[in-house]
């Protein structure tokens, strides 16, 4: 696929700083976490631009204090802090994989308990489209699953900057029935509502929102049978917005199509149906990503065009070995043949380093991947042009900004 050439403004304000290159991957989280407070930004009163930043997200889970969620802009000229907001978590909130409710939440948080150790694989991929729906369009509040430590009964609600808790779901009726287990929470990004999923005795998945106003009444939204689905999540798609459940699923720009692992069928771009759906085999129009693709996809560079990595690990080309290419998903055809022209040259060279795409432009022109060689961790930004050369990032608030947590945005 041919891409334009693009000039990398990214890298013109990087030149000066610490290097890194001595950045331990096993201590890298730990100490961006000491040296990423964030008392020198103000709380809650700012405003996160909508261009020109990079916005991520981490979880702090202390032994004895109550767990938070700092949200930061970060200026990807100079790395510096921009504006930062940090939420609260509620007691009541599921924040841990050993209450068996999902919530974006707990994968936000995972690895940040105390005594649990740092992954020496380096920092995660591209954020899929559930976490950046934690939060509303402008960062100022987050959705979070609550439970009834009793009865195990789930609802939802959300917290704002200054720890206010709402909660949404109501109290638990005397009727004899199942548990109410509403999970899976996520922001409408225009914030009017928490939408959710809940799941019946029967493995039947309804999606449902419940307004932010008014007395927070249930909006019955799609559902169907949730069989073989473990380990799915909701995320939000379009405008009007429609709720699809499935694993590892990423929304295109335009919200029409979707990219997620099904099961028996493996990797497949989804069209998004009008009223939402459960992307299962058989429940919606779903191309298979051929497997001479060999795709894990990172992400979408457009509407159409998606960004691979080695499906495995290990790229089956010798030329992609630890490199990145995109695919033209408008080509797909539903069969086990490769179109012609759909796949995309290597983006970037052949190594044996292990990269991870870190972020995505807005604009899908460039992305941001971390790169481990033994136990050196670096950072690099690169144009999404096949043959494109990395340039390395070397500003030293780089590596507090990417080594922690997740890229949710990159504006």
């Amino acid at each position: 696929m041919a891409v334009a050439a693009v000039v990398l403004p990214l890298v013109a304000g990087c030149g000066g700083g610490h290097d890194g290159s001595g950045s331990d991957a096993k201590g890298a989280k730990a100490a961006a976490r000491q040296r990423g407070g964030t008392k020198d930004v103000g709380q809650g009163s700012e405003t996160f631009p909508d261009r020109g930043v990079i916005v991520t997200a981490s979880c702090s889970v202390p032994a004895s204090n109550p767990a938070s969620v700092t949200v930061t802009g970060w200026d990807p000229t100079t790395w510096k802090r921009t504006v930062s907001r940090t939420f609260t978590v509620p007691a009541e909130a599921v924040v841990a994989e050993a209450d068996g409710v999902a919530s974006p939440l707990v994968e936000l948080c995972a690895d940040n308990f105390p005594g649990v150790g740092t992954s020496e694989e380096g920092p995660r991929a591209v954020a899929v489209t559930r976490l950046r729906q934690l939060f509303d369009k402008d960062f100022s509040r987050m959705a979070v699953v609550l439970i009834d430590r009793e009865t195990e009964a789930t609802g939802v609600g959300y917290v704002d900057s200054s720890g206010k808790l709402t909660k949404l779901s109501g109290e638990q009726g005397e009727d004899f029935g199942d548990t109410p287990k509403e999970e899976n929470a996520v922001f409408a990004q225009d914030g009017s509502a928490v939408w959710f999923t809940e799941t019946d005795s029967s493995d039947h998945v309804r999606i449902a929102s419940r307004s932010v106003t008014g007395d927070h009444a249930v909006t019955e939204q799609a559902g169907g049978d949730g069989g073989y689905m473990d380990g799915a999540g909701l995320a939000l798609a379009g405008d009007p917005v429609r709720g699809v459940f499935g694993k590892e699923v990423r929304i295109s720009p335009d919200g029409r199509r979707a990219t997620a692992f099904i099961t028996w069928q493996g990797y497949n771009v989804a069209d998004v149906p009008q009223r939402g759906a459960l992307l299962k085999a058989g429940d919606v129009k779903a191309d298979r990503m051929p497997f001479d693709a060999d795709c894990h996809p990172n992400g979408w560079v457009d509407d159409k065009t998606v960004l691979c990595g080695p499906r495995l690990g290990k790229a089956k080309d010798p030329k992609r070995k630890n490199s990145f290419w995109t695919l033209d998903a408008s080509r797909l055809d539903g069969t086990a043949d490769l179109p012609k022209g759909a796949l995309g040259d290597p983006i970037i060279p052949a190594t044996d380093r292990k990269n991870t795409v870190r972020a995505i432009s807005r604009d899908g022109k460039q992305m941001i991947f971390a790169s481990l060689q033994g136990t050196r961790l670096e950072y690099f930004v690169s144009a999404i042009t096949p043959g494109a050369t990395p340039k390395k990032i070397t500003a030293e608030g780089a590596d507090r900004a990417l080594s922690v947590g997740d890229v949710l945005e990159w504006r």
